[in-house]
């Protein structure tokens, strides 16, 4: 059995946190609010961005994870619970021999818009604020004395997280010249890629530093959009989709994480969204 604290207990922490305490791991949660997180799970109410909050965390603990989710979308929001955030946990925790640490991050770190291929690799000089954040927490994490692994998810579709569902629903539309490349995982996957992660490092087996974290297939929001509006059948006429939608414009490659032994519940976004679009009654 051992210690994990998760900081940032929402949907992938939250739901992480359940798994490994059903796996038989002691398991304490990090969240603002104080909702409980699952039976058997402990709560610790704080706020990340203010490090007198984080003066009672566990001790002896063997795993941590970093998944918050800023609470605004602004370059101070980020700031405070990417960066900051992540180096007032790791001050408190301070003496602790973790085997490991673990970063959720985000494909955002990377600057290509042509696209191109990304793996972990690739250069990474990303020009909004996210994506700048984002890219300090991760070096924050990784110059620590912490052993410590960055996770970087593509775009995390699944229960609740239905966004291009309802664009499709609104008849939104991509050209399909020039292509415009999507990429994403279910969030299911994104739980499983965690535990995978944590399981190797407990059993002290090796670690990459950072891990891209998507499905099988690339594909063009053209494509999602017309397959998905298929499926549906009863969607609104089409219209152009905004250009903010479309900003990304990359293909970002799991090979690192596939050649680790991971085995996708949803390989592709059909198989993700079909059963999304089942759930939800649309089909």
């Amino acid at each position: 059995m051992a210690r994990i604290l998760i900081v940032g207990a929402g949907d992938i922490g939250g739901n992480l946190a359940q798994r490994l305490h059903a796996d038989g791991h002691q398991v304490w949660g990090v969240r603002r609010s104080d909702k409980p997180i699952g039976d058997g799970i402990g709560l610790i109410q704080a706020d990340v961005a203010e490090a007198e909050t984080l003066q009672s965390l566990p001790e002896y603990l063997d795993i941590l994870v970093y998944s918050v989710a800023s609470p605004v979308f602004s370059k101070e929001g980020y700031h405070d619970y990417y960066y900051k955030g992540l180096r007032n946990v790791l001050r408190a925790l301070k003496g602790q021999n973790l085997k490991r640490a673990f970063f959720v991050s985000s494909s955002s770190v990377y600057h290509q818009m042509q696209g191109e291929w990304v793996d972990e690799t690739t250069e990474t000089k990303p020009g909004s604020f996210a994506g700048k954040e984002m890219l300090a927490a991760e070096q924050a994490l990784l110059s620590d004395k912490l052993p410590g692994t960055v996770v970087r998810f593509t775009g995390i579709y699944g229960p609740g997280r239905t966004r291009m569902i309802e664009q499709a629903r609104q008849g939104s539309h991509c050209d399909p010249e020039p292509p415009v490349w999507t990429n994403r995982i279910h969030r299911d996957d994104c739980l499983g890629v965690l535990q995978l992660l944590i399981e190797r490092a407990l059993a002290d087996k090796p670690l990459d530093d950072t891990y891209l974290a998507t499905d099988d297939e690339p594909a063009t929001l053209f494509d999602v959009l017309e397959w998905m509006k298929d499926r549906i059948g009863d969607v609104e006429p089409d219209h152009d989709l905004p250009e903010a939608s479309r900003r990304a414009n990359r293909r970002c490659s799991n090979k690192r994480l596939r050649a680790l032994g991971y085995d996708f519940k949803f390989s592709n976004y059909r198989e993700g969204y079909d059963q999304l679009l089942t759930e939800m009654g649309l089909i």
